[in-house]
């Protein structure tokens, strides 16, 4: 069965993690994704530390899989028509680059669109290609702040949190794959190409969710909800017997009748809960929020978190344990949907990465994350039909 996008290929102009997740994203899908880098250095991640394996950084090989890597200096005119003529059996052109450099370098959508009217110059960037921030330089902790995440993260009162999860770049990462998508369904009607802008503050404006759109209706700002949630109760981690967490999550009638029924039962000294008249209620809940949550409190920190696992599986309870990322990739349900894989990399062996969460119902394809400038000489000479000649004068010149 053929992959969903095996008849694409992409040009990736992208460093560090939200262009290149973009295009691992795509690669997973089966696209073929082509790492354009500068020769000598290619993607900064490359160096990123604090781990490496025989030499290569663990923060490259967790974004650039299931791609081809080939270098070119785009600052050389020879580079600059390899490039063109690269551009005419792409699809898609992907960056991340401060708006204006595709200008600077040449191969900004007008540009590409004259060399193949199909092309989709798809860009991500802090803050969009337009107004008054476009020129602002961004980093996730920035978009984080800026979007209004670091404000409802952490406890109120307590110094301003940064999720700990690089949810400014992953967003922008994700809204980079779901923008070219969406003009690859389009150019299959039309047969015309497409400029698409991703910012990563829109991104995180999109992500408040409930958060914004409860402001929007009340004009009540919210503030930081640690664990918490703001209108279904009980929602809360909860400290067990033997030094760990566990999760609670009600948000349904029915979802908390069945935690304070299961609490009254398993739990000595607890049995009132299930017919105390104050949490009857989702307003009384609300009212008696304190009172509930240490009610829990004392009652969950009773069994350590291995019992509170099973016993939220026996009662079809909304709990979990808080996983520490070692429990995660042991989870068995990780396990099952294929979310630990393991390739073969040409200098290091064997590497473990974070699976592809898109299931297709396709055999899932995972390719090691290439060396600097592998796969040059393929693609001249298999794409662009280059000779041994011309290629070995492009070597010469810089150019590659």
């Amino acid at each position: 069965m053929s992959m969903p996008l095996e008849d694409v290929r992409i040009i990736e102009l992208t460093n560090v993690l939200g262009g290149p997740l973009a295009g691992r994203l795509l690669g997973d899908l089966g696209a073929e994704v082509i790492k354009v880098e500068q020769p000598g250095t290619g993607d900064s991640s490359r160096k990123l530390g604090p781990y490496f394996l025989e030499g290569e950084s663990a923060y490259f090989l967790g974004f650039n899989r299931n791609k081809k890597s080939m270098t070119l200096n785009l600052r050389t005119k020879q580079g600059l028509e390899v490039f063109y003529q690269l551009v005419k059996h792409a699809d898609v052109v992907l960056d991340n680059f401060r708006p204006g450099v595709l200008d600077r370098l040449k191969i900004n959508y007008e540009i590409l669109k004259t060399i193949n009217p199909a092309v989709i110059s798809a860009s991500l960037s802090g803050f969009g290609q337009d107004g008054p921030y476009s020129q602002r330089p961004a980093f996730d902790g920035v978009v984080q702040a800026m979007g209004g995440a670091m404000s409802v993260t952490g406890r109120q009162n307590e110094d301003p949190v940064y999720m700990g999860f690089p949810m400014g770049d992953v967003g922008g990462g994700w809204g980079l794959a779901f923008g070219v998508l969406a003009a690859l369904h389009e150019k299959s009607r039309t047969g015309i190409g497409k400029r698409v802008d991703v910012s990563m503050l829109d991104m995180q404006v999109s992500f408040q969710a409930h958060l914004g759109a409860f402001y929007l209706a009340s004009g009540e700002i919210p503030n930081p909800i640690g664990s918490g949630h703001p209108s279904n109760i009980p929602a809360k981690s909860f400290k067990t017997a033997d030094e760990k967490w566990v999760q609670i999550h009600c948000s349904t009638e029915p979802f908390w009748f069945k935690t304070a029924e299961m609490i009254s039962t398993v739990v000595p000294g607890f049995s009132f809960l299930a017919s105390d008249n104050r949490f009857m209620s989702a307003d009384g809940r609300m009212q008696y929020r304190n009172d509930l949550e240490e009610i829990l409190d004392k009652a969950i920190s009773t069994k350590d978190q291995d019992e509170w696992k099973e016993l939220f599986v026996e009662w079809d309870i909304p709990g979990a344990p808080i996983n520490n990322l070692h429990d995660v990739f042991l989870d068995p349900q990780v396990i099952h949907r294929n979310m630990l894989v393991e390739m073969e990399h040409p200098t290091i062996g064997t590497i473990k990465t974070a699976g592809n969460p898109i299931k297709t119902g396709h055999d899932e394809k995972f390719s090691p994350p290439p060396l600097l400038g592998q796969h040059t000489q393929e693609i001249l000479s298999g794409i662009c039909g280059y000779s041994d000649a011309e290629i070995e004068a492009l070597a010469s010149s810089g150019a590659i």
